[in-house]
């Protein structure tokens, strides 16, 4: 049973020509690397914001620090009145 390709787009992309240039003399698909690179990144935006994937946040101090889902904010009690 043979499977159908998907049904690509075809797109222009700029990239620094010096690494164009090292991925083509690697031998490098340069079409496959992007979209196997846009693949990760959408996989992983999509994730970021699930309670059992925090992401790491920047705090106000510019500090890695794990967050939850957008909208998630524990309940804090003032030890004042």
């Amino acid at each position: 049973m043979s499977k159908d390709k998907p049904v690509k787009a075809k797109v222009t992309v700029s990239i620094d020509k010096n690494v164009y240039e090292k991925a083509h003399f690697l031998g490098l698909n340069v079409s496959r690397a992007c979209e196997n690179a846009l693949k990760d990144l959408i996989e992983a935006l999509e994730n970021r914001n699930t309670v059992n994937s925090p992401s790491l946040a920047k705090d106000s101090l510019g500090r890695e620090a794990l967050a939850g889902p957008v909208g998630f904010e524990p309940t804090t009690f003032s030890l004042e009145g």
